[in-house]
């Protein structure tokens, strides 16, 4: 009976090892190729939920380990690749001084603010008044959004303004050439992300087949789903969560979103004293 608990735990333990490798391809220089394994981690995030439900197979051990894979994969990983892409890149003014101590600080900033989204969620999660909802934007998506970013930025940097050689392929905004400010832009980006994780931004759980919603996200998510597999078209890849983001954004001022109390910046629950 034990067994069928092994297959979600399998997906989320394939999560990691690409996380693991896209460590080690940041190491190397090969910083795009570091970037799509990550994408592909946030489908497998996904998955191995799938796997779990379809097969019964749920188990606080399962959480755990997803929670664990889900630090290192979009908090730790995401932000190694930044630092030393944009550390090494010989173009922009981020190898030493001011602008290396930029990069590294909302790097930090983004693995802190992803150990605490993650804590807090743990840690409300069983608490039926935010049943359906999301307090911030969850770590996979911030990561999958910054990563498909970064991707993009590559494919349209202008000259002196290359992290790395960008990919063949289609190119949805033509001749962009994106100037060597843009980095900054991005890094500013970056840290918007890392805000909105640990921010009370309300979001509802899609459902998927049930609600408007939940079939426009399972069409993007078809869309995505072959984008990176084929690892083409960041641009549009990061448009797709990006307007998630921005759409509920706009939604915050709706009277049932803020008539929801948040849950507190530091959640404190007494310890079960049973097994």
């Amino acid at each position: 009976m034990t067994l069928r608990y092994l297959a979600p735990n399998l997906v989320t333990s394939l999560a990691m090892l690409l996380g693991m490798l896209a460590v080690v391809l940041a190491m190397e220089g090969a910083y795009t190729a570091a970037a799509w394994l990550v994408v592909w981690s946030t489908f497998l995030d996904r998955a191995d939920g799938v796997v779990a439900r379809a097969l019964r197979a749920t188990s606080e051990f399962g959480v755990q380990m997803d929670s664990f894979a889900d630090f290192f994969n979009f908090g730790a990983v995401p932000a190694f690749i930044i630092y030393r892409a944009l550390g090494a890149a010989p173009g922009l003014p981020f190898g030493a001084g001011m602008g290396r101590a930029l990069v590294l600080a909302t790097c930090a900033l983004w693995v802190l603010a992803a150990s605490y989204r993650l804590a807090r969620f743990n840690s409300i999660a069983d608490d039926p008044r935010y049943k359906g909802l999301f307090f911030g934007i969850p770590t996979t998506l911030a990561a999958g959004t910054l990563m498909t970013g970064f991707l993009a930025m590559v494919q349209y940097s202008g000259p002196g303004a290359e992290v790395a050689a960008a990919a063949a392929g289609p190119r949805l905004l033509g001749a962009l050439a994106i100037p060597t400010s843009g980095w900054w832009v991005f890094l500013g980006w970056m840290l918007a992300l890392a805000l909105l994780k640990v921010s009370n931004m309300r979001v509802r759980k899609p459902i998927p087949g049930r609600s408007l919603s939940g079939v426009v996200i399972g069409v993007f998510g078809v869309v995505g789903l072959v984008g990176s597999a084929l690892r083409v078209l960041p641009e549009l890849l990061v448009a797709i969560p990006s307007a998630f983001i921005v759409f509920w954004l706009l939604r915050q001022r709706r009277p049932e979103l803020r008539a929801i109390p948040a849950p507190p910046m530091i959640p404190v629950t007494r310890a079960s004293s049973g097994s």
